[in-house]
């Protein structure tokens, strides 16, 4: 061990000044812990712990000295979410894991242990001396090795002898110090290269892009057209097409000179063609067909059918997988439809050209599941290659074998991408690599023929909070201004009972927590925070306490949720109930007590009702289709919207469970729900395929005007006195990037 294993050892041996393992470097003078020599950012607190550990490699850290070493007697914390909180943003720092720790312990009602392998602080230089000489090696202390002299040697009987022991000390010393130099700084030219090809603004965000086989030219498209950029120069030209054409890019076809693309006729519509990229006129492929791959050899498309809308993402997502030759003939189903209702993300092709891979999602579970599929195509046979509930619809087969995907970090706002080496049959075989950060979401990945250049769309979308005010008719928005002035994930909720400050939910600190921010202040003030994340903060019915959910990091279809109760003014929480994976909690104004919450059962979601103080629940539930709802201010009914609801809104009695539907004619695409202040109306957010976006105000005749349309989805919660709204517009880029040197 290099240093001491407790604080209180007896030990006269210096202390390091840097403690190194892996390719992490903790710097214990600047607090600094740096990757491949780029700091990474680490909170002080997480700091302090991390070296506490690392000063203890390999025996546990209790809690109690973790406590009496990082917190002073004299201060007061919840030191539970406290340490809990720090240990997720050390696991964060250095993509470790909780479930499969490569450095950071748990050890359940004992503390924590650093279980990784250190690296020695200076390298060891051994001096060897001929059978006849006598000499005596004394080391000098690490911080001299770099000094004029290395060793200090006593006189020798023959000056001949010393001077080739000082030769032969010198050369060791040389080859050893070059040695560990490449040990402790190893090349940079094989650095992973990752590098932003493209800078469109949030008005015109990249929606599809696509490396050729050579990895010279990307080929991308956004609001204006298609367009090719040389990679290496960035010079830039528009692909010929004819008048109104618009398309996706999916991929290139092998020769370099065409590209398979996906044109939307209609909402829900689509159709592959070919273009050339010298221009001319498309050639149709295939109808009602989307999300196209081009095998290796150029032979075979793979294509998805059976549109399933995603509002905001540029993933076209399907329900069926289909493969057809590269002109259009012979196309046959090799996916189908299931009855679990589960999404297919966009397909790769194996390097031998005989399996395709893609992701499915069963999205109508709480979380949803999600797991990588491999599929035999001439014999329409699938197989799970392996399951994460945080994978992204992105995935890429190199040609060695190598398959990329993405991974959702715990904010779900960014992922990263990962690399995992299959055998010939989709077994795994090693660990997963992860070769790039998470900031931003990954929607799609291509790669060069030879797989050496990577190429991946990252959309950074985020809600932010704005203030609207509505006209004294409540069928008018007279103006809106931003109210959360950050780039954080900003989601509104509700109102205090005042009409006076927006309650949210933010993850500005790391993880999602509850603020509260007044309609005429720049700051918000956070009103609760933890380990777990918190979110959908909602008023009793008397207005005293703030409700809100508190659901693990690391969740699961059978995790525990909780919901807890704030006073409004802020305060201790305290537990009102726990069911599994709460993901609606909403409840009525006074005089009605009327309180709900949801949570998945299989392919249908189960709406109790319970006692706010008690946390007692009243059965049996109400059981609806997967869905969003919102419940009247008088507590007398919800408003219904499943997923794919055309323009349909479900009114549901409360008490008798009997429901009429409430149809939207000419918006059949209704995303968010809420009631209007005075129970009168309902605000309902709409999107189109186009990403053109409204907010809606629709009477209980199903009538429908419109408050506010933008390019941006957009939800809203109106105050207690119906004057205000508060609005949740999410904004934000997309780009292409590339990658390189990442094996």
């Amino acid at each position: 061990m290099p240093f001491p294993v407790r604080k209180d050892s007896a030990s006269s041996s210096p202390q390091p000044q840097r403690i190194a393992f892996d390719n992490f470097e903790v710097d214990l003078r600047s607090g600094e812990v740096r990757k491949n020599g780029v700091r990474i950012r680490l909170q002080a607190q997480p700091f302090q712990l991390l070296v506490l550990l690392l000063k203890n490699a390999g025996d546990v850290v209790s809690r109690e000295e973790i406590c009496r070493e990082l917190w002073s007697g004299d201060t007061f914390v919840d030191f539970e979410h406290s340490l809990a909180a720090a240990v997720n943003k050390i696991r964060e720092a250095l993509s470790d894991s909780a479930d499969n720790p490569r450095y950071i312990e748990t050890l359940p009602k004992r503390g924590y242990r650093f279980i990784g392998k250190i690296r020695p602080e200076a390298p060891v230089v051994i001096a060897v001396a001929e059978p006849q000489q006598t000499v005596e090696l004394v080391p000098v202390p690490p911080a001299k090795v770099w000094g004029s002299r290395m060793w200090i040697l006593e006189r020798s009987k023959s000056l001949f002898s010393t001077h080739r022991t000082i030769i032969a000390c010198i050369a060791l010393l040389i080859i050893g110090s070059s040695v560990w130099a490449v040990w402790r700084f190893p090349s940079r030219h094989t650095d992973i290269i990752e590098r932003k090809l493209t800078s469109n603004s949030s008005e015109n965000g990249v929606n599809s892009a696509a490396v050729s086989p050579d990895g010279k030219y990307l080929a991308y498209s956004d609001n204006t057209g298609i367009y090719l950029k040389l990679i290496h120069t960035g010079e830039v030209h528009p692909v010929p097409l004819p008048p109104s054409f618009t398309a996706r890019v999916d991929d290139w076809f092998p020769d370099g000179s065409r590209l398979l693309v996906s044109r939307w006729d209609e909402p829900g519509k689509a159709s592959l063609l070919s273009i050339s990229v010298f221009g001319g006129t498309p050639h149709p492929l295939a109808d009602d067909a989307f999300g196209g791959s081009v095998s290796p050899d150029g032979a075979h498309i793979a294509f998805r059918r059976v549109y399933t809308p995603r509002g905001g993402s540029f993933i076209d997502l399907g329900r069926e997988q289909w493969v057809m030759r590269s002109d259009g003939a012979e196309q046959t189903k090799v996916a189908a439809d299931k009855s679990d209702g589960s999404d297919l993300g966009p397909s790769t092709w194996s390097p031998d050209g005989k399996r395709i891979a893609y992701i499915r999602t069963q999205r109508r579970d709480n979380p949803q599941n999600s797991s990588v599929e491999g599929n035999d195509w001439q014999n329409a046979r699938a197989e799970t290659f392996f399951s994460d509930r945080r994978l992204t619809p992105a995935v890429h087969w190199l040609p060695d074998g190598l398959l990329i995907y993405g991974l959702h970090e715990n904010n779900w706002q960014d992922s990263s991408l990962w690399t995992v080496s299959l055998q010939k049959y989709g077994k795994i075989s090693g660990s997963p690599k992860r070769i790039t950060q998470g900031q931003g979401s990954i929607q799609h990945v291509t790669g060069s023929a030879d797989g050496k250049v990577i190429t991946f769309v990252i959309a950074r979308w985020s809600p932010s909070v704005y203030i609207g005010t509505l006209a004294p008719d409540g069928a008018h928005l007279l103006a809106k201004r931003r109210l959360t002035l950050d780039e954080n994930a900003n989601e509104p909720f509700s109102w205090t009972p005042d009409s006076k400050a927006v309650l949210f939910n933010s993850d500005r600190n790391g993880t999602s927590e509850i603020f509260k921010q007044a309609t005429d202040q720049p700051l918000a003030e956070n009103l609760m925070t933890g380990a777990n994340n918190l979110s959908g903060p909602r008023l009793t019915p008397d207005g005293s306490e703030i409700l809100y959910i508190s659901t693990p990091q690391s969740s699961s279809p059978e995790t525990l949720s909780s919901i807890f109760a704030i006073p409004v003014m802020g305060g201790t929480p305290r537990l009102v109930l726990q069911d599994i994976n709460i993901y609606n909690l909403q409840c009525a104004r006074l005089p009605s007590t009327i309180c709900l919450y949801s949570v998945p059962k299989g392919e249908t979601r189960k709406t109790f009702r319970f006692d706010v103080r008690s946390g007692k629940t009243a059965a049996p539930p109400q059981i609806d289709p997967p869905c969003n709802w919102s419940l009247s201010p008088d507590g007398s009914q919800r408003a219904v919207l499943t997923y794919n609801n055309h323009g349909v809104i479900h009114l549901r009695s409360t008490s008798t469970g009997k429901a009429r539907d409430l149809v939207v004619k000419g918006w059949n695409r209704l995303g968010s729900i809420d009631w209007s202040a005075d129970g009168k109306s309902l605000l309902v957010s709409w999107l189109n395929d186009d990403s053109d976006s409204a907010l809606l105000r629709v009477a209980l005749d199903g009538s429908a005007s419109v408050l506010l349309r933008s390019r941006n989805n957009v939800v809203a919660i109106p105050s207690p006195d119906g004057r205000l709204l508060a609005l949740a517009e999410v904004t934000g880029t997309s780009n292409v990037w590339e990658i390189e040197n990442f094996r």
